[in-house]
């Protein structure tokens, strides 16, 4: 019993940041309302077929259904590589529960690497709380909740930083190890941008220091625990980029994107006002053309007062590092607004491929929290340090806020929202004005309290204060960015409503096609994501899908012409072009202009399928004489076929999917998805070495119990 009371006690900070966790994000900590826009429509349908292959003894690499078959573990955010995802797909199938579960475990990891992080730097325990809080609650995360690999990213950020820092001090395997283990899972489980922009931040810190420290240190044990670094890392990682790269033959954005592309969603200059208003950018400004996940900068209005005041003074050398930093990623984050982002689209390796500029505003919020710390350390622990510099701040910020709150309440249609609507439809009410005039009115409350304290030497009270603060203005955002008006249970429910397994496609009817508007998902999701029937779907979510694909959606003959046409199906007319279409029977579109003759017989006969998994399909068939099989699962070099057992070509036709010749006669087809060899290898090489850093790690904590 005394081992357990110790346990929990020594763990008393986690235990609070878990706590705090689940207050802040109380919606998803009790199911009470669901997440919605692409963590319903994208992230969680994914994340149901990894678990549906997983629980049903199958690795995902290949998925039937999603845009009528899609190779699962080459989808660069499907979370196929992400070692959360596959851990609790071992467990149970993913629902909106689970999900919303797996965020929240991220939102934790977050509070948790910033208070290490913050802790890092000498500052107090109280300090590295209060920092941590405000990295949970930040603007960016409440922005994110749609985009999980975004805020997955934003959760071991901080531990990438705090074992790159300790790597720099004291070079050592077992902080290699870690910061390998971190940059693995910003890379697999995170959004690819994140881990690029870091990148840099990591060779030009590690430059800067070398210059820095060339005459106090030799170079030899951290150019050696990096290199150790660097090899651990492409270890562990080998599978998911190898499964991205064979992918990017046929990669819609596998050449990089264009300029205009890249400065998609970025940061407009007039969001600054969120780092005084949080939610107020949420609702609809002229100066606001952008998307809802860019717009929130917010770190807290206690966190950007100890900033402030932190640069009235002299800054380390760290801290002036950290500060270009933030200065640096705040002009990135503004997209065409500076020509930063477009320097760096021209001369920086992958800068090129990808969007969201606003979205590397999380290093300017990191920076913001690492550069406040300090200040707040010193400001809680000494009696009257900078409380001169703090009163006139905080005046400063009240006045400031005053003067919007005159200006916004003008404009403000409060007075007259009066009717009796509640929750969602009062908030859709809600102009910019009105934000900007509540939030306000609640900033100068909370501000002046502050001072009072401040004034009246109350400083114990002040970390309650700021934390509070803090989740008020988390739960204030939450119903514009984060979460719909479903319940959770109810979206479950429609997700059960559906067969699980992998049933075998009714050969008799035809696939289900896309309308030529499907843009619209359900408040529950794509119902072709789930029904576990063939389907074609034209509401593309997924950046990483065949260019193929989409040359095939956008071929109105030909979609016209195979429709109605079934799963599996012989064609009796081979066409080269849709220019001249036959006015009857079942066509085939093959561009291969040499294979042609040899499968351009009329062929009758029936077709029937007995095994549908996701790695395999086998079906029987009965051909009156030679000609072709077709499928409507896309096209992958990861396909082989087999005609009773002997290996038969596997063709790409109709623009994107698949088809087999046969022979005339009673046959058995079995088409098998496999990955490329060096994947499978690659596999075994990563597991073998998380293998080896268990044990390491494991016989280090022996060692230190024993030495106890």
């Amino acid at each position: 019993m005394q081992k357990i009371s110790t346990f929990f006690l020594t763990r008393k900070h986690y235990l609070l940041l878990l706590l705090i966790t689940l207050i802040a994000y109380w919606p998803l900590t009790f199911h009470i309302f669901s997440l919605k826009n692409d963590a319903l429509v994208y992230f969680l349908p994914y994340r149901y077929h990894i678990s549906e292959a997983i629980q049903n003894g199958h690795f995902p690499w290949w998925n039937p259904y999603l845009y009528t078959g899609l190779p699962l573990h080459s989808d660069i955010q499907s979370g196929a590589w992400n070692p959360v995802v596959i851990f609790i797909s071992l467990f149970t199938r993913y629902n909106l529960a689970v999900l919303q579960w797996e965020l929240l475990f991220y939102l934790f990891i977050a509070a948790v690497g910033m208070f290490k992080l913050v802790k890092e730097f000498n500052n107090s325990v109280t300090t590295a709380v209060i920092a941590a809080t405000a990295y949970l609650c930040c603007g960016f995360m409440t922005d994110s909740g749609s985009i999980i690999p975004w805020i997955t990213s934003a959760a071991y950020l901080p531990f990438v930083f705090l074992y790159f820092f300790r790597l720099l001090n004291n070079p050592k395997l077992n902080t290699a190890l870690k910061l390998s283990l971190a940059l693995s899972l910003l890379l697999t489980a995170g959004y690819p941008s994140f881990f690029i922009y870091c990148l840099y931040i990591l060779l030009i810190g590690f430059i800067i220091w070398q210059i820095r420290h060339y005459k106090e240190k030799s170079f030899k044990p951290l150019f050696l625990f990096s290199g150790i670094t660097v090899l651990i890392f492409f270890l562990i990682i080998s599978p998911a980029v190898l499964s991205w790269w064979d992918f990017f033959g046929y990669y819609e954005r596998g050449s990089g994107a264009s300029l205009e592309r890249i400065q998609t969603n970025a940061f407009p200059p007039f969001s600054s006002i969120s780092y005084f208003l949080p939610s107020a950018v949420s609702r609809s400004h002229s100066l606001l053309q952008t998307d809802l996940t860019a717009r929130n900068a917010s770190t807290g209005i206690f966190m950007l007062l100890f900033f402030l005041l932190a640069l009235s003074g002299k800054l380390k050398p760290v801290y002036k590092f950290i500060g270009g930093l933030i200065f640096f990623s705040f002009l990135f984050s503004l997209g065409d607004a500076t020509p930063i982002r477009e320097w760096c689209h021209h001369f920086l390796p992958f800068m090129n491929s990808f969007r969201h500029p606003a979205s590397m505003r999380i290093f300017t919020t990191i920076g913001i929290i690492l550069i406040a710390a300090p200040a707040l350390n010193i400001f809680l622990a000494t009696k009257d340090a900078g409380t001169k510099k703090i009163k006139i701040i905080t005046s400063a910020i009240i006045s400031l806020l005053l003067g919007i709150l005159t200006y916004y309440l003008f404009k403000s249609g409060l007075p007259q929202l009066t009717a009796p609507e509640k929750g969602k439809a009062f908030l859709d009410k809600l102009s910019f004005a009105d934000m900007a005039v509540i939030q306000g009115s609640i900033q100068i409350v909370f501000i002046s309290v502050f001072l009072w304290a401040v004034w009246k030497d109350w400083k114990k009270y002040i970390p309650a204060l700021v934390i509070t603060n803090t989740i008020i203005f988390c739960w204030m955002a939450l119903p514009f960015t984060f979460i719909s008006q479903v319940k959770t249970s109810v979206v479950d429910h429609y997700i059960a409503s559906f067969p699980t397994g992998y049933p075998l496609p009714d050969i008799s009817k035809p696939i289900l096609t896309a309308s030529s508007d499907s843009s619209t998902a359900s408040p529950l999701g794509q119902e072709k994501f789930y029904s576990k029937i063939i389907s074609i779907q034209d509401h593309i979510i997924t950046p990483t899908i065949n260019t193929r694909y989409i040359n095939f959606l956008k071929d109105t003959l030909l979609r016209k012409a195979l429709n109605n046409y079934p799963f599996a199906y012989f064609s009796d007319s081979t066409i080269l072009s849709t220019v001249k279409l036959p006015n009857s029977g079942r066509i085939v579109l093959f561009e291969r202009i040499g294979r042609v003759m040899e499968i351009n017989a009329h062929i009758t006969g029936t077709v029937s399928v007995v095994k549908f998994e996701p790695n395999k399909i086998e079906l029987e068939i009965t051909a009156s004489s030679n000609g072709l099989l077709n499928l409507f699962q896309q096209y992958h070099h990861g396909w082989r076929a087999f005609e009773d057992n002997v290996e038969i070509p596997v063709y790409c036709t109709n623009r994107a999917f698949t088809s087999v010749p046969v022979s005339a006669g009673k046959h058995t087809i079995q088409f098998k998805f496999e990955p490329h060899d060096y994947i499978r290898v690659a596999v075994y090489v990563s597991s073998f070495t998380l293998l080896l850093i268990s044990i390491f790690f494991i016989l280090q904590l022996v060692k230190k119990k024993t030495s106890e």
